[in-house]
């Protein structure tokens, strides 16, 4: 029994260090008893042990103590492990250069002619040391030349070697630049948000969104996992994502969207549109330019487009309104879909329209040029005199020509 009771005392005390906030309020037997309902069940008795199982018991339990004083020391989860703070002194019109194998990026602006960067590593395993280990190979370099600043973090053993722990880990890239500033950032694991500024933007990332603010300059964005949303712009934009929607306003020059998993959503576009989607819908609020717009998964809505119109989906329906004269040709196909345009009263445009399964209407006179009885599927012929060709064809719809006074 002196026996038992000397290894039931050793067996307590590891036990207060494996379950410390379970135990540490209990004491002597209550303890024991505890034990045995957290391994047992809360019906069973505790029966002591023979004196050979007593032995391989008690070295499993000194093993699994040895082995936990040096792992099982936990961390809150997304406790910042590391902070590293870095400031340039810059002149505006300069380039900030960011190149990371992983984390967010967040571009401010500010009053000083400075870029004052701030880089938080974070981790969300519970494991001390497992966390320490990750994030120490994380490595960070900075270079300063004149105006321009550069940021690199890399992985000393290769991104591959983390590649499964990538989710336990939080990179974040702050940094404040002058108001002129250019912008040139690519990421392979975070999203990147940019601010307002004054300068040429272009960021890329294979696993976030794209934000940016009002750009006075071009802008290039590219995520690989996103969406993309920009506020302003006076010149040129380029975009492009495999799996988001894209948001583009008020737009001083061209824009060319394309996306492989969601809707193209523009507005206030001064330039040409160039939009693509293979899943989602597209909707164009006045474009000054032409819009060129395609689909093969959803609806498309064009609103006052001042240009020539080409669009095509082929499973949806196309709503076109064109309040200003056409210059060239205008193209609306939809394999799925009706195809309504609605056209100014005084508007000359030669028509041709033809449905596979419904019927043509139209509002306006047309000077038909089809020989013999008109069928019901189809019109061609001029309106008001003629002009450039205005191109309907539906394979599952109905079209409509409306008149409208606004």
């Amino acid at each position: 029994m002196k026996k038992t009771a000397n290894f039931e005392r050793c067996a307590l005390g590891i036990t207060h260090k494996l379950f410390p906030t379970h135990i540490r309020q209990l004491s002597g037997r209550k303890s024991m008893e505890f034990l045995d309902q957290r391994l047992s069940g809360p019906k069973r008795e505790w029966h002591v042990p023979t004196k050979g199982l007593l032995r391989v018991l008690l070295l499993m339990l000194l093993m699994l103590y040895s082995m936990g004083c040096q792992s099982t020391l936990s961390i809150p989860e997304e406790a910042v492990l590391e902070k590293v703070e870095k400031t340039y002194n810059v002149t505006p019109g300069g380039r900030l250069t960011l190149l990371s194998e992983f984390g967010a990026v967040e571009i401010q602006t500010a009053e000083q002619d400075e870029v004052a960067i701030v880089v938080t590593k974070a981790s969300k395993y519970r494991l001390l040391k497992a966390a320490e280990k990750m994030i120490a190979d994380f490595e960070l370099g900075f270079e300063h030349e004149g105006s321009d600043v550069r940021i690199e973090g890399a992985f000393k053993r290769g991104r591959k070697h983390w590649q499964k722990k990538l989710s336990r880990l939080n990179v974040h890239f702050l940094v404040r630049v002058p108001h002129r500033y250019n912008i040139d950032v690519e990421t392979s694991g975070g999203s990147v948000s940019v601010a307002d500024l004054e300068g040429d933007v272009r960021a890329k990332t294979s696993g976030g969104t794209l934000h940016f603010g009002n750009i006075t300059g071009s802008v290039s964005g590219r995520t690989s996992g996103g969406s993309i949303e920009l506020a302003s712009c006076d010149s040129a934009v380029e975009l492009k994502t495999s799996g988001g929607h894209i948001k583009a306003v008020d737009v001083g020059g061209d824009v060319q969207a394309e996306t492989s998993g969601g809707n193209l959503h523009f507005s206030a576009i001064a330039g040409a549109i160039h939009g693509k989607t293979s899943g989602g819908n597209i909707q164009v609020e006045h474009c000054e330019g032409e819009a060129d717009v395609h689909t093969s998964g959803g609806n498309i809505k064009l609103q006052r487009v001042n240009g020539s119109v080409k669009a095509r989906t082929s499973g949806g329906s196309i709503h076109a309104a064109m309040f200003v004269q056409p210059q060239s040709e205008c193209n609306l196909r939809t394999s799925g879909g009706n195809i309504t345009v609605a056209l100014i009263p005084d508007i000359a445009v030669a028509v041709e329209a033809e449905t596979s399964g419904g019927r043509v209407a139209t509002d306006f006179a047309v000077e038909s040029t089809v020989q013999g009885k008109v069928p019901k599927n189809k019109v061609k012929g001029n309106i008001n005199g003629g002009g450039p060709l205005l191109k309907l064809r539906t394979s599952g719809g109905n079209i409509h020509l409306q008149r409208t006074t606004d």
